[in-house]
């Protein structure tokens, strides 16, 4: 696969120069438009040019991924199509309920919507869930909001207004000064 861009190119160039370098023939006279008429062994030099090798890697792979993904996809819905069919309209019996996927008239359709995406249903019940839980959110935030205003105007209460002292560095700095005090004593002056 991934060569065939690189046959296709030997091929077009091949073809190319026996287009241009193939003999003809006039009164039984040889004439090729491809070789040289001098024979000259001289400085022979090659022309530079940019590489078109990441160009021509660039195509090998897409290419070849292409392949790798139309090829499959291509023979599922082939097969799909010509051996499977759309479904047909059949009358519902009274005791069965049908499943969600077996409304859809396409076998990949029903595929997709039976083993990919969620049943309607399923969807409903998870928007139904997310608006409660907003509608919850909703009426917490009203009464937080509530509560502060009430705490704010009645000025009975510091929870929202006071950051507590953290134990911790009070300890430090108590044991620090008992340690100063110890050292020094209660005569110390300046």
């Amino acid at each position: 696969m991934v060569s065939w861009s690189a046959l296709g190119r030997s091929f077009g160039t091949n073809l190319f120069k026996n287009n241009i370098k193939a003999p003809f023939v006039v009164q039984n006279v040889n004439f090729s438009v491809g070789k040289k008429l001098a024979s000259d062994h001289g400085h022979r030099t090659m022309a530079l040019q940019p590489s078109r090798w990441q160009w021509h890697k660039f195509k090998d792979m897409f290419h070849y991924y292409l392949m790798m993904g139309l090829i499959p996809v291509g023979a599922i819905i082939f097969y799909t199509n010509v051996f499977i069919g759309p479904a047909q309209l059949t009358p519902i019996p009274d005791d069965y309920h049908p499943k969600h996927w077996e409304y859809h008239r396409h076998p990949i359709t029903r595929f997709i919507a039976r083993y990919i995406h969620n049943s309607p249903q399923q969807e409903y019940e998870k928007f139904l869930h997310f608006i409660d839980e907003e509608a919850q959110r909703q009426k917490l935030r009203a009464l937080e909001k509530e509560v502060t205003r009430k705490m704010a105007e009645r000025n009975d209460y510091q929870a929202y207004y006071y950051r507590p002292m953290v134990n911790k560095y009070l300890r430090i700095n108590k044991k620090a000064g008992d340690d100063i005090m110890e050292r020094v004593g209660d005569d110390y002056k300046d």
